[in-house]
């Protein structure tokens, strides 16, 4: 039989410092089998300061709004409040059954119980405009790398993409050339958006508690894609980061051809967006 637990210590006196197996739920808050389990990634963000800030930044009055991962609501409650509708998607069956009854059954609110890299994004923003479309969420730390880079190309469906992710991986996103953080994902979110760091967030603002910070970052996507063949000469680029260009790019392009660019005895590390591409641009004419 499952447990049900509640807690008499008030919200605001909440401890964001006690072991993660000695959280219990606020009160009224009662749950049957919606404990976070750190082993899929979930850490429940409980901060009312840091959600409020969140679905502000995230999102403008009359938006629909793709969410990712909405675990037990705390972030949904804030966007429903100002969307035109909120698309929840939630892997866990039990914590997708039991959101819109702790939502309060809002006519606002569509969950989708499933895994975000197999959903269909035009289908989930029908009949609405692009620019009045954009996705957001507290990301699962293990699978922050491949949902950034199946949203970074739904440019023709998402205006923009607001989320709360580890922040080493944050700065990866953001990073710039020279930065012993710039690699690919660098490159492939500057390819599809124009990418920002916003804020970090301790990890007492969660339960259970992290143990590392983490950090929103919102992505523009661009409304242009980017030129065919590009992504995977810069995927070629950074694939052995310590290598120079000339050896990562060998079995692309005739050796000739490499050691006539004045880029190729460099790393990719070196070089930022725009002469990466001007670099591909020179091999594929040459």
């Amino acid at each position: 039989m499952e447990e049900w637990r509640t807690c008499a210590r008030p919200p605001e006196r909440a401890s964001y410092d006690r072991a993660p197996h000695a959280w219990l739920p606020l009160p009224g808050e009662y749950t049957r089998g919606l404990v976070a389990r750190p082993k899929l990634g979930q850490h429940f963000l409980r901060d009312q300061v840091t959600l409020r800030r969140i679905a502000r930044v995230a999102m403008s009055p009359g938006d629909v709004v793709i969410e990712v991962g909405p675990g037990r609501g705390a972030l949904t409650r804030h966007l429903l409040a100002g969307a035109k509708r909120v698309v929840a998607v939630e892997l866990d069956s039990k914590l997708a059954a039991r959101l819109p009854g702790r939502c309060g059954h809002p006519h606002n609110l569509e969950v989708v119980q499933g895994d975000i890299l197999e959903c269909d994004f035009p289908s989930m923003v029908r009949d609405v405009p692009t620019d009045q479309s954009i996705i957001t969420g507290n990301l699962p730390y293990y699978i922050t790398s491949p949902i950034l880079r199946s949203v970074c190309k739904e440019r023709g469906s998402i205006r923009a993409a607001t989320f709360l992710m580890q922040e080493e991986v944050a700065d990866r996103v953001v990073a710039g050339p020279g930065s012993k953080k710039y690699g690919f994902l660098s490159c492939l979110c500057r390819l599809h958006a124009m990418p920002a760091k916003l804020f970090t967030v301790p990890p007492e603002a969660f339960v259970p508690r992290p143990r590392v910070r983490s950090a929103i970052v919102r992505l523009e996507l661009r409304k242009d894609a980017p030129p065919e063949g590009l992504e995977p000469f810069l995927s070629a680029c950074f694939r052995h980061p310590r290598k120079m260009l000339r050896n990562n790019l060998a079995g692309r392009y005739p050796r000739d051809r490499l050691a006539a660019d004045a880029c190729s005895g460099l790393r990719a590390q070196q070089l930022g967006l725009d002469e990466l591409t001007l670099m591909w641009r020179r091999l594929e004419r040459a």
